[in-house]
């Protein structure tokens, strides 16, 4: 599990709430270290604020989607902006859920479980070579 949000309250929280579920975890404060530790650490989750400094939340969903080896990653985004406006920006993806803050940790339960129990779907395989770089026989 890894959680990109500036807020240390709420990174803790939820950091505590996934151990308490048998979760490890990872935090990210901002978008591009959480970029990285995503690329790093390959979680089988990812939550994410939308309101950070630099780039917010759909900054970082984009670039996620645009990596190979994190484009499968389901998210959750963790916002107290309107999700509409989110959803919106996003584009429809199963694998994407939206909870409101304050939630309860019966809203966070039931994200997590309704993703994890979509089939793990495997990165995308890399692109072949150009046809000029062909290795010589």
């Amino acid at each position: 599990m890894l959680i990109i949000d500036d807020n240390e309250g709420i990174s803790s929280l939820l950091t505590s709430f996934f151990q308490t579920k048998g979760f490890t975890t990872h935090t990210a404060a901002d978008g591009p270290s959480g970029i990285q530790k995503a690329r790093e650490l390959l979680p089988d989750i990812i939550t994410l604020d939308f309101n950070m400094p630099g780039m917010n939340g759909v900054e970082v969903y984009n670039e996620l989607r645009r990596q190979p080896e994190t484009t499968v990653i389901p998210v959750i985004f963790f916002s107290s902006t309107l999700l509409g406006i989110i959803k919106r920006m996003v584009m429809d993806n199963p694998r994407v859920q939206f909870i409101k803050k304050p939630c309860s940790p019966a809203d966070i339960e039931k994200c997590v479980n309704a993703l994890l129990s979509m089939p793990k779907l495997a990165p995308p395989p890399p692109p072949p070579p150009p046809p000029g770089n062909r290795q010589p026989k």
